[in-house]
């Protein structure tokens, strides 16, 4: 039985993929949108199933009838997928070593989230274990890979003078859809992400105009998602402010006999207020160990501490964006 589609004018827009519509191949796939627009490609079996026996069966399942639609004088078989996915999901199978992914594309969680719920569906593990990788990069599970990929992100801004923060970093919304599904691990650095973001902050759109801030896909987070996020700030602030007291800051004590306890009293001081506005502790207190401070004024002051007061105030910073890091997991519990 053939296909005639002329004289259907529900069909809005019926193509074939420029990429993937080959004059030999042997099946053609049809993929439709929600608008009802078809997307014809033109495949061959043999490479397809050399790739999963799964996809195999699905393309000729043993229990199909031997009549079967044609198009274009070769069988027909319908996909559900949105036709941007099946195309990259393709191209992995034709073409392994040229495949559609860029070392340094930080939105590879959004991309090539069809082509690897296709990759899982079919049960190609080597095309997921690709993706996941790259993914992977841009959430590393330490601290100092952490701190490499925000300085990573800094330095790409600042080669990119056109671009903002959200063509050179990666988005928190697109990795915690994927991470559910398939990389759970990665749902914890995501969320610290997603917390310290603004609840206005829009993907695309920098707030107040600034180059360097971030957004997030809202469309991509459920409200338990943001509820999540929300919790996760506030247990965070509290374990910032118990961390400092337990610091004993306001009795520092210099073996000097220097007045560095007055400065370290700023620091202190500065430090809250940094914590607060950006609500990101492990930036803050990164950037906190330059030992200048604002004084609520809009210039940096250095302030006059001696060098053994310096380096226990670097230590004690050290410390505790290495034990902040490690308690993450505490922060947002039952991802």
């Amino acid at each position: 039985m053939s296909v005639d589609f002329e004289d259907c004018e529900a069909c809005i827009n019926i193509t074939n993929d420029q990429e993937l519509y080959f004059p030999d191949g042997n099946l053609v796939i049809l993929t439709r949108d929600e608008a009802g627009n078809h997307t014809y490609f033109r495949v061959h079996q043999s490479i397809l199933s050399k790739h999963s026996q799964a996809l195999s069966d699905h393309m000729f399942p043993s229990s199909s009838p031997n009549s079967r639609e044609i198009h274009d004088g070769v069988p027909l078989v319908e996909f559900q997928e949105d036709a941007r996915d099946l195309n990259i999901f393709l191209k992995f199978l034709y073409e392994p070593f040229a495949a559609p992914l860029q070392r340094g594309d930080p939105d590879i969680a959004f991309k090539m989230f069809g082509a690897l719920k296709l990759a899982d569906k079919f049960l190609i593990e080597p095309l997921k274990d690709t993706i996941l990788s790259y993914v992977r990069e841009d959430w590393p599970q330490t601290l100092q890979g952490w701190d490499e990929r925000e300085a990573l992100y800094a330095r790409r801004l600042k080669n990119s003078p056109k671009s903002i923060m959200d063509d050179v970093a990666p988005e928190p919304a697109s990795v915690i859809r994927l991470a559910r599904i398939f990389e759970p691990q990665l749902l914890i650095p995501a969320f610290y992400h997603l917390s310290r973001l603004p609840v206005n902050a829009v993907y695309g759109q920098p707030v107040q105009g600034s180059r360097s801030s971030r957004g997030v896909r809202t469309h991509l987070l459920s409200v338990e998602d943001r509820e999540k996020a929300m919790v996760g700030r506030e247990r965070m602030l509290r374990w910032f402010t118990d961390r400092l007291e337990a610091a004993s800051l306001d009795t520092w004590q210099c073996s000097g006999g220097e007045a560095c306890h007055v400065h370290i009293f700023w620091r202190v001081a500065v430090l809250h207020r940094s914590v607060i506005r950006s609500v990101d502790v492990l930036t803050t207190l990164r950037s906190m160990r330059s030992h200048k401070v604002e004084r609520g004024t809009s210039q940096p002051v250095e302030d006059v501490v001696c060098p053994d007061c310096n380096a226990r105030w670097d230590q004690l910073l050290a410390d505790a964006r290495r034990d902040f890091f490690d308690s993450l997991s505490t922060f947002f519990p039952n991802l």
